[in-house]
């Protein structure tokens, strides 16, 4: 686990979508297998461009025997080509599993290392992506990286270093058959390195479509009970096949290309190696070389022509390869928009008071706050009353740091929260959302995700506070039952009282509860009440509350119109002063406030 951390701990990813920035970097932790790998191809390539010599040593050496030669030289020549073929499939073999420690390894760095930078990214990035696109690109890009370690040192470098080689051989054998052979793989590859930039573009919009394809699935799939609910199977299947029908048309488009270069590159081939050929017949006729130099000929033309097929084919693969992580880095490497300093402080709280101070922030072109100031003191319980869109969510938000200011500070004991690192920003603070947010794990799992390290004793004190307890021992496998993705096999009330435990376990300094209890029962909720009232005993609160038996609980109410504080007192004060929290107050309904219409 170390190569992983060291990568995004210790350095930066490349801020740039370059498939080779990105190959180099988290090939780091694994150099030793990747230069492994480079030799043996190297040593391998060039012993393979020997064995067309070798085997012109035995021609000619049996060849000579029939004039009455020695044996002698035709053992040497087939003991030589034993020797070369075990040092060869040796080193193809070294290569083999050097490439293959290399691959995998550098396939999980990126794999890690990507989570490790994406899950960096703001509040914001995520809820303008869906995320099943998001694990898709991470997973094109990771699984894209064995592709393009294989096509470098199996492809471009097995190529480069046979064709050296081969050259080499050739022309010492005849230098005008050498020039040839040159000029012939300059054309093929200048050609097939445009085809593959032509392919790019091809294979990047076939991405696109595979990730809008994936992020429209998964969204299907998470919501396949409101389909089901309100009975739209055959509207979402229409929707789903428009996406699986531009998938379609962009990688046949994209395929069809591929193909159409390689077809081309078949015919090319066959013309040069039956030139080749024509031309080894013709100077053997003529006496200038002898057969000895045919078979080497032959052999290098067929020897290159076999690697300009595999660079050809790979060189027009790369295109799709280059496509798929640069499709997917594009979007993941973004810079993060909400970013920590460099050598930010940790968070240390002593009161957990908590300071806006003349805040700025608008949400696109929408103002929210401006030049807003609200001072909490510390283990004041706060609750935030006013209709949608007041501001109430996004101060709590604001507060985490899941967006950046425009303008302004938020203070907590006097330290900036801009400046601190936002895990020990987040660790000091506890929240019960208003649609609990759960992990597709264990009950017990999700309990313990408020504490690292939680003990059972710990989770069970949370639950049975929470009035969790008594329902999940009735479920089939008590606390170690799963609750499926987002929580499905609970309902809301289980679901928030688990997030209730979750924050209780927690036991941090400060708590945001937004509409914590909305989805209890009342006999559920009175009981969750007093453990609330317990929970929030000598903690700084900012409460998001409609419903009264909260309200009632809190030291100070704030009540928030269009990003502004119009009211703010206690309970009894506000009734009194028969303003806005009051006329709320008598348009009551269940327990709950109502917005005025």
């Amino acid at each position: 686990m170390k190569s992983f951390e060291f990568l995004w701990r210790k350095e930066q990813l490349p801020q740039n979508s370059n498939p080779l920035a990105f190959l180099w970097f988290v090939s780091k932790p694994h150099q030793i297998a990747m230069v492994i790998a480079f030799l043996a191809v190297i040593l391998g390539a060039t012993l393979g461009s020997v064995v067309p010599y070798v085997f012109k040593l035995i021609v000619d050496n049996a060849t000579q025997i029939q004039t009455g030669g020695s044996y002698q030289g035709l053992f040497v020549a087939i003991g030589l080509y034993v020797g070369v073929a075990i040092v060869q499939t040796t080193l193809w073999r070294t290569s083999g599993f050097a490439v293959m420690y290399w691959t995998t390894g550098a396939r999980a760095t990126a794999r890690d290392a990507l989570n490790a930078y994406v899950t960096k990214h703001s509040h914001d990035y995520f809820s303008k992506r869906f995320a099943g696109s998001i694990a898709n690109k991470i997973a094109k890009a990771s699984n894209a990286i064995g592709g393009l370690t294989r096509t470098i040192v199996w492809g471009l470098l097995n190529f480069v270093v046979t064709i050296i080689s081969a050259l080499i051989v050739a022309f010492i054998a005849n230098p005008a058959f050498a020039i040839l052979i040159f000029f012939w793989i300059l054309f093929t590859l200048v050609l097939n390195l445009h085809l593959a930039k032509k392919r790019i573009p091809l294979s990047m919009h076939a991405e696109e479509t595979e990730t809008r394809l994936a992020g429209r699935s998964v969204d299907l799939l998470t919501n396949i009970t409101a389909m089901h609910e309100y009975a739209r199977r055959t509207f979402e299947l229409k929707q789903l096949r428009t996406y699986i029908n531009d998938r379609r048309l962009a990688g046949r488009k994209n395929w069809m290309f591929a193909e159409m270069a390689i077809t081309f590159n078949g015919l090319l081939e066959i013309i040069f190696v039956g030139g080749m050929l024509f031309t080894a017949g013709f100077l053997s006729l003529q006496g200038i070389i002898t057969p000895g130099d045919i078979v080497l000929l032959i052999s290098l033309v067929f020897l290159i022509q076999g690697r300009l097929d595999f660079i050809n084919h790979d060189i027009v693969n790369l295109g799709e390869i280059w496509g798929q992580i640069k499709e997917g880095l594009e979007d993941i490497l973004q810079d993060h928009d909400v970013a920590e300093e460099e050598g930010a402080n940790k968070l240390s709280i002593s009161l957990g008071a908590i300071e806006f101070k003349n805040i700025s922030f608008q949400y696109g072109n929408v103002s929210v706050f401006e030049n807003f100031s609200l001072s909490i003191p510390a283990g004041q319980k706060v609750g935030l009353v006013g209709k949608s869109g007041a501001g109430k969510t996004t101060l709590t938000k604001l507060l985490l740091r899941h967006f950046d200011l425009q303008g302004g500070s938020i203070e907590i004991d006097g330290e900036n929260v801009s400046k601190i690192t936002k895990e020990s920003l987040r660790k000091n603070i506890a929240i019960v959302p208003q649609e609990p947010l759960l992990f597709h794990r264990s009950i017990s799992e999700n309990i313990a995700y408020g504490k690292e390290r939680a003990t059972k004793k710990d989770i069970l004190h949370a639950a049975k506070l929470a009035e969790t307890h008594e329902f999940i021992t009735q479920l089939p496998e008590g606390y170690d039952s799963k609750v499926g993705e987002r929580g499905v096999k609970l309902s809301g009330g289980q679901r928030q009282r688990i997030a209730i435990a979750r924050a209780i376990l927690k036991d941090a300094p400060i708590l945001l509860l937004d509409e914590a209890t909305s989805a209890l029962d009342s006999e559920s909720e009175t009981a969750v009440q007093k453990a609330l009232l317990n929970l929030m005993e000598g903690r700084t609160v900012i409460a998001i509350a409609h419903r009264l038996s909260t309200l009632r609980a809190m030291d100070r109410l704030l009540i928030l119109e269009d990003g502004k504080i119009v009211e703010e007192g206690s309970h009894e004060e506000l009734l009194k002063k028969d303003g806005v929290y009051a006329r709320l107050w008598n348009h009551q309904a269940g327990g709950f406030l109502q917005e005025e219409e």
